[in-house]
């Protein structure tokens, strides 16, 4: 059986938790989702190591077949593809997108690039950093959204993200700067935000979930970081039963997913607005939380999947497979 390295935050390596959970956010992670998938390899009895540095890789690269990393962030700038290109490098099988794809989705504004040139609406929006700031004069109209241009982990985001003016979305943009974080600007679109969940397959047949929606408590609906790990409450998340909207929203992940090739899994968000129901492609995520309580997850555990361990054997399998050929 093929050698296979899983590297988490969370993993332990020698035996050892390298970073032990710090905060609430952190424990979730650790708990529902690293620990889990880990669970699923010993029970399958998996030829397997777990590491939560990735300078273990580098010095172990010969020993494995197969990578598969959860890490979305690892300290640095555009560490996103980090993982992936080493792999690249190594001739090493992984699990997930390819280091281009990933950089793709992973820039909000190239994504929204790919969506409308696959006719699939979008709300406007600009881009800014520190070297190229907001211009004074706003190019659309308000209310905007102002979050990190790069990455998919709602890092950062709470109410004040919501900007009823121009002057407001400065002041945001400012802030953010101050981190060194660039950002993205978007036209506000009040409405719900659905996330359909994508697998492949061996055959080539994509599998779907049903899409799913949630509710917050917070000004425009927003859903901050630990809303979305449970670490503060006033977020729901339901499954979507209507199916126009279903039907809709699936076609139109398809499309995008099929041109984001070569990739394992997805999530693809859209903003359903609340008066006409026009969905507006949000974002693409390809390493969306896929712990038990995530909604990657519960979606496809509503359709195709029976069991957590099903669904986390099947998305091994297709890193297998690779391996196998």
């Amino acid at each position: 059986m093929p050698k296979i390295l899983f590297l988490a935050q969370f993993a332990p390596t020698d035996g050892k938790v390298l970073v032990p959970p710090q905060t609430s956010e952190e424990e979730f992670y650790a708990s529902t989702y690293h620990q889990k998938i880990i669970d699923v390899l010993t029970k399958g009895n998996y030829d397997f190591d777990t590491a939560s540095d990735v300078n273990y890789l580098i010095r172990n690269h010969d020993k494995y077949q197969l990578v598969w990393s959860v890490y979305n962030r690892l300290g640095f700038r555009n560490s996103e593809i980090f993982v992936q290109s080493l792999c690249e490098f190594y001739n090493i099988e992984y699990i997930g997108a390819t280091p281009n794809v990933r950089a793709l989705v992973e820039d909000k504004s190239m994504s929204k690039q790919l969506a409308e040139h696959l006719g699939i609406k979008t709300a406007p929006w600009i881009v800014a950093s520190k070297e190229y700031p907001l211009p004074h004069i706003p190019p659309f109209p308000g209310p905007y959204f102002v979050k990190p241009r790069f990455g998919s982990a709602s890092m950062n985001i709470d109410e004040s993200s919501f900007c009823q003016t121009w002057e407001d979305a400065i002041r945001k943009t400012e802030d953010y700067f101050s981190h060194r974080i660039d950002v993205i600007v978007e036209k506000y679109i009040d409405g719900l935000c659905y996330g359909v969940s994508i697998l492949n397959s061996l055959e080539g047949q994509i599998l779907i979930a049903p899409p799913h929606y949630t509710v917050s408590n917070k000004i425009g609906n927003i859903m901050t970081y630990s809303q979305k790990r449970f670490a503060e409450e006033g977020m729901s998340r339901y499954t979507s039963s209507d199916t126009s909207i279903n039907t809709q929203l699936q076609h139109l992940s398809k499309k995008y997913f099929k041109e984001m090739q070569p990739c394992d899994y997805a999530r693809v968000d859209f903003i359903l607005e609340a008066d006409s129901y026009i969905p507006y492609f949000l974002e693409v995520n390809v390493l969306m939380n896929l712990g038990i309580r995530g909604g990657f997850v519960n979606s496809f555990l509503e359709n195709h999947f029976k069991t957590y361990d099903e669904l986390i054997d099947y998305i091994l399998r297709l890193g297998l497979s690779r391996v196998k050929r």
